[in-house]
């Protein structure tokens, strides 16, 4: 997502391909906190990785390096 447009909240976004709802934005540290659909876990994530359409890019976990 473009720094110019950050997402505001009660937006609903995608990280990779799952829907997630925007709980809060902090533009100074360019993060936003957001949950997925149906679940309470809140989580922060960069903003540039939540898109307004679904990515299906395969990837691997950071889990696996270490």
């Amino acid at each position: 997502m473009n720094v110019q447009n950050l997402p505001s909240t009660g937006d609903r976004l995608f990280l990779m391909h799952r829907e997630v709802i925007v709980t809060n934005v902090y533009p100074i540290f360019r993060l936003v906190k957001i949950h997925y659909l149906k679940e309470s876990f809140e989580f922060f994530v960069d903003v540039s990785a939540v898109t307004t359409e679904p990515n299906y890019t395969n990837s691997i976990s950071i889990e696996i390096l270490t």
